[in-house]
């Protein structure tokens, strides 16, 4: 009976009211659900059913807030009584992807009602989604008993006993599915696949997939890229995808998926793309910006990664739980990356906080105290990761020098390390981290066969071509002769704040600069990118101009007074890092490659050269996976490749020396292990600086370290590590073969002919409305490089500012067929044509100058959104 309107429901009528809302969530009707729902929950009797129904359906409706509303207003899972109530709620927790609420619910229902068939498949399916595989086993086998004739439940104890490692058990499971009509055909498919892939049948597996992406599932889609990942086949895997998106271009999950493929390829421009297309499409996503925010940590792109960051932590804020966890500890990676060290510390330890089990939070943490110098408690982070994560918690304590006794721990790793992933067959990270440990151990033939299997697995995804390189050297060295360096004299900046330490990688470059950053009136910079992005600069500069020339012949354009203008910036750049310092350290390895371009731009600057047996440093190399191995270190992966780049290397600084004779100081980094101080007192010298004592308390320094020597410098310099080719002798013939091949020096170019700054010079003619001069110097230019677009466009200026129309239009005209992508070169052809009474000329310009306005800004979209807004 109803009284006083809602005040009172018959109990038989709340139960017929509560399973009709059931229904409604069965059928699908969730708008139905939910508006009955909501009706229901103003009756006291029948509020906890009714809410926890409520957020059900919304959670499956998508309804995020709405239905955290509901649950908000659910009592804990112990003042319950009724096991469907806490069904309903936990699985809207599962639902809604917070894994902790939603097994304290389901497990208050199992304890409730041991029997409930649903209650064991939901929990189930709970703990194998979190990984809990052993816990799952005894609800999902419990589930498919009581009910029998599930599809789903068989797949789910499929899924289990695949997981487990149960391969054969799990292929019954499958076959109990197979022939049940209430199980979804593609997740059957799917999962069917999948094991047919663990048990070595690809081919099967294959079929299998390509027959179920034909029916446009993106679920089959990524099981058969990752399939034909696993087996190394990348060409195809792509082209497979890439038909996918041709087909359902707005699908989030394959865009997301195309961005993992290009990052795992190591095109993180292209991945970067992908991922601003998912976001476009699924904007609310915070995974997505989370992984935004990592890709951008990792292409060191600093405010869109901050930015990416910030949007996933105020997306997760209110919902807390292990989503904000995970955008915090992303948010903490960003903030480390920009050595914002206290703000990071404090970002992971507020996500640990929220959620004591957060691995990336408790690595990333780990990782940043090593980086201090907190080496105890960073061992502390990874031993309490080792509780949840142990093979990455195992991976991190062998880099920081800890093997494990147990030898069933190094046969897990290898285990993981040979699992099939987007990769390849084998994850080569893995295969490193066993080298290490094996190396630690003695074992010297068990570290080789892992660190050679790691380098091959890695050579495949790398563009790294050594015939590039060798180009590039000896270009470097024909250009920066002596009498180049002559006719430049007085080019640059005379300070002596800049100091550069460098050499081969892992020849000790990062002990020197610990020596060096422990003086007081020196401050240790790190590897920093300054030299390299002034390159990119001037090879920028010149396409700009479609001069046809790069970097290092098109240095000779560089001005007297341009050359004092970089050499300023950069200065500015360098005292940002400390005001007060009198020598800033840039300790970027393979700046050995451009000592001419240093001393162009600094010819006081003081430059200490690391060098160390060749073979130490290629054994060293060889045993690193390096997080720039798509870019400059992709020669690190091949025995040949080292060998070529040593000696280039070689040769380059037995070049730089004869340039600058006297002006590059010899650091032996054998001799420096083994006389600490007297080497010490060399450099210190060298720099023009007082001795100071706590210089040699280097070890101790509070910085940062981010190289691949993290470890070691954290600890008394150690002289184990000289010699150590001798251990893998036997393996090191491709090495000792390049070595041996020592090409002559190259001839050096001649002098340039044309003035320094000729271009500069005649655009500065023409800005100042002298067309005359202008022409003249352009035509200088253009008598020694006719093929110079700038040069050429801007002759056509200087002719029409002087009353010559013909002749402007047949420049600019010219202009255009050597470089196309200026608008507004197309704009200044259609004054001039207008000039000649050329209209429909003139309009047919203007048309192609909108179109390569939109073209060149699509173009900056694609590459950078945020740039392109701001330069329209």
């Amino acid at each position: 009976m109803m009284q006083n309107g809602n005040s009172a429901i018959a109990p038989k009528t709340l139960d017929q009211r509560l399973h009709a809302i059931n229904m409604r969530i069965s059928s699908n009707d969730l708008a139905g659900a939910m508006a009955e729902a909501e009706s229901l929950s103003q009756v006291p009797a029948a509020r906890v059913a009714a809410l926890a129904l409520l957020a059900l359906a919304a959670a499956l409706a998508d309804e995020r807030e709405k239905a955290m509303a509901a649950l908000r207003e659910i009592p804990e899972p112990a003042k319950i009584g009724k096991a469907e109530i806490l069904l309903a709620a936990g699985s809207a927790w599962f639902r809604l992807e917070v894994a902790p609420n939603a097994i304290a619910f389901l497990s208050a229902a199992a304890a409730r009602a041991p029997e409930h068939p649903l209650v064991n498949a939901r929990l189930g399916a709970c703990l194998l989604a979190i990984g809990r595989v052993t816990d799952a086993l005894s609800y999902v086998e419990k589930a498919v008993e009581l009910l029998p004739n599930s599809g789903g439940a068989w797949l789910n104890l499929a899924k289990a006993r695949i997981e487990s490692g149960q391969l054969e058990a799990a292929l019954v499971a499958l076959d109990k599915a197979a022939p049940l009509p209430d199980k979804e055909e593609a997740i059957y498919s799917l999962t069917r696949a999948g094991l047919l892939t663990r048990m070595g049948q690809h081919s099967e597996a294959e079929a299998l997939l390509r027959q179920t992406v034909g029916g446009n599932s993106p679920d089959a889609v990524e099981a058969l890229v990752n399939l034909l990942s696993y087996q190394g086949r990348h060409d195809d895997a792509w082209r497979i995808l890439r038909e996918a998106l041709d087909e359902t271009p707005a699908t989030p999950s394959l865009l997301e998926l195309a961005a993992e493929v290009a990052q795992v390829r190591g095109r993180f421009g292209e991945a970067g793309h992908y991922l601003d297309l998912a976001l476009k499409e699924a904007p609310d996503r915070a995974s997505l910006w989370r992984r935004r925010a990592m890709l951008e940590a990792r292409r060191q792109s600093g405010k869109s990664g901050r930015d990416a960051a910030d949007k996933a932590l105020e997306m997760t804020r209110e919902r807390g739980g292990p989503a904000h966890a995970l955008s915090l500890a992303t948010h903490a990676h960003v903030l480390a990356n920009e050595e914002k060290h206290k703000e990071a510390e404090s970002a992971y330890r507020e996500a640990l906080e929220l959620l004591p089990n957060c691995v990336p939070a408790l690595n990333g943490l780990g990782q940043l105290l090593m980086q201090l110098g907190r080496v105890d408690e960073a061992l502390s982070q990874f031993e309490r990761l080792k509780a949840i994560a142990p093979l990455q918690a195992w991976s991190q304590l062998i880099q920081a020098r800890e093997v494990p006794d147990d030898p069933a721990v190094l046969e897990q790793l290898e285990k993981a390390a040979l699992r099939p992933s987007l990769e390849g067959p084998v994850q080569a990270h893995m295969l490193f981290t066993l080298a290490m440990a094996w190396e630690r151990k003695k074992d010297y033939a068990q570290a080789w066969k892992f660190a050679s299997a790691a380098n091959t697995a890695s050579k495949e995804r790398l563009r790294y071509r050594p015939e590039v390189h060798h180009h590039q050297v000896e270009r470097e060295m024909a250009r920066f002769s002596k009498e180049f360096m002559r006719s430049r004299e007085g080019f640059g900046s005379p300070s002596p704040l800049p100091t550069f330490i460098l050499g081969m990688p892992r020849s000790g470059t990062t002990l020197v600069e610990q020596i060096l950053g422990s003086h007081s009136k020196v401050f240790g910079a790190g590897e920093l990118s300054l030299i390299p992005e002034l390159i990119q600069k001037l090879n920028a500069w010149e396409a700009k101009l479609g001069s046809r020339r790069e970097y290092p012949e098109c240095i000779d354009d560089l001005g007297l007074d341009e050359s004092k203008r970089f050499a300023e910036k950069h200065l500015t750049e360098l005292r940002a890092y400390s005001p007060d310092a009198e020598r800033i350290v840039d300790k970027l390895p393979h700046n050995f490659e451009h000592i001419g371009l240093i001393k162009l731009l600094f010819p006081n600057a003081k430059i200490l050269h690391l060098k160390r047996e060749p073979r130490d440093v290629a054994m060293s190399n060889y045993f690193i996976d390096y997080s720039a191995k798509f870019g400059g270190m992709g020669f690190a992966y091949d025995l040949s490749w080292i060998g070529e780049q040593l000696v280039d290397h070689q040769r380059l600084m037995d070049h730089w020396h004869k340039v600058f004779p006297g002006e590059i100081l010899e650091v032996d980094y054998d001799s420096l292990v083994e006389d600490v101080e007297g080497w010490a007192r060399k450099i210190i010298t060298f720099l023009d600086l007082p001795w100071e004592k706590n210089i040699l308390d280097f070890q101790n320094l509070d910085r940062a370290v981010r190289t691949a020597s993290v470890w070691q410098v954290r600890q008394p310099v150690y002289t184990s590590s000289k010699a150590k080719w001798k251990n893998y002798a036997e393996y090191l013939a491709p090495l000792e073969a390049t070595l041996a091949e020592v090409p002559p020096l190259p001839v050096p170019l001649p002098l340039p002919k044309l003035p320094s700054g000729l271009f500069l010079g005649a655009m500065e003619h023409l800005q100042a409305n002298r067309p005359a001069e202008a022409e003249t110097a352009f035509r200088t230019l253009l008598n020694a490089r006719p093929a110079h677009a700038a040069a050429r466009h801007f002759l056509g200026a200087a002719l029409f500012a002087q009353q010559k129309p013909e002749e402007a239009c047949k420049e600019m005209r010219r202009s255009l067929e050597l470089l196309n992508t200026h608008p507004q070169w197309f704009e200044n052809l259609a004054r001039a044509e207008e000039t000649l009474g050329n209209h429909e000329e003139a309009e047919r310009l203007r048309s192609r100058a909108t179109g390569r306005l939109k073209a060149r800004n699509d173009d900056a979209a694609a590459s950078d959104p945020e740039k392109a807004a701001r330069h329209p």
